[in-house]
């Protein structure tokens, strides 16, 4: 049997190539590419190509053109980080912006499931940071969220409070841009820490969403449980 030629079309080879430049930190958020002429020259591509490539990287929210000015990398802030990935809804369907309250943060040796999750060997140093998030004034998620450790900067929580919304944090202060999130959703009941945060009854049936978030080249950057109170907020995606 013969091997199966592939082939690259050049604009997707040079998006990638920026892309990696992006990711590597050689253009930092917020800061404007060289210019379309320049570029192109750079990569030895009609414009048209580099356009395409840049095109692309702007739908995917990578970059974003200026009229008149040029293309930036993208800056995530807590709306475009945030709802992409939180699908909970009040019962009218309307999304609803969490806040967060933080109970502790420990570092801790990774277990055989955490260590799945996360793609690390079991006994690697996580981070650990368990929270309550609060919707509409009320406590309605117990959250536990595992990082590997290896990808903050050193003692980070020790001279930064944990931000409300961490996947802004991570392209800010590790360079890391989450691209894509694995969900699983399951029902259980509450546990003694649900019933003292979310003043849950002990009888009473709550929802477990347990998300592993992905980086580039699909690497494992966070896995989180988050044990909702789902009597008053629903789970709401939109499957197109």
């Amino acid at each position: 049997m013969h091997k199966k030629i592939t082939f690259t079309p050049l604009y997707l080879q040079v998006k990638e190539d920026i892309l990696d430049r992006i990711l590597n930190g050689e253009w930092s958020p917020g800061s404007f590419l060289p210019n379309e002429f320049v570029l192109a020259e750079q990569y030895g591509v009609s414009q048209g190509t580099l356009r395409k490539s840049l095109n692309e990287l702007t739908a995917e929210k990578h970059l974003t053109r200026y009229q008149g000015k040029g293309t930036a990398v993208a800056i995530v802030d807590e709306d475009t980080s945030l709802f992409p990935f939180f699908l909970l809804s009040d019962r009218t369907q309307k999304r609803v912006f969490p806040a967060s309250h933080v109970i502790n943060i420990s570092h801790m040796k990774a277990n055989e499931h955490i260590a799945a999750e996360l793609k690390i060997k079991i006994d690697t140093e996580i981070v650990c940071i368990e929270r309550i998030r609060i919707l509409d004034g009320e406590a309605v998620i117990n959250e536990t969220i595992y990082i590997s450790a290896h990808i903050l900067p050193q003692n980070i929580f020790e001279n930064l409070e944990v931000p409300n919304t961490l996947y802004a944090f991570y392209q800010k202060y590790c360079g890391i841009r989450v691209m894509r999130a694995l969900e699983t959703i399951e029902a259980d009941m509450p546990n003694a820490d649900d019933i003292k945060r979310l003043n849950m009854e002990k009888h009473q049936p709550m929802l477990i969403i347990s998300r592993t978030s992905f980086g580039a080249n699909d690497t494992p950057i966070e896995f989180r449980v988050s044990r909702i109170n789902s009597s008053k907020h629903i789970y709401c995606a939109e499957l197109k």
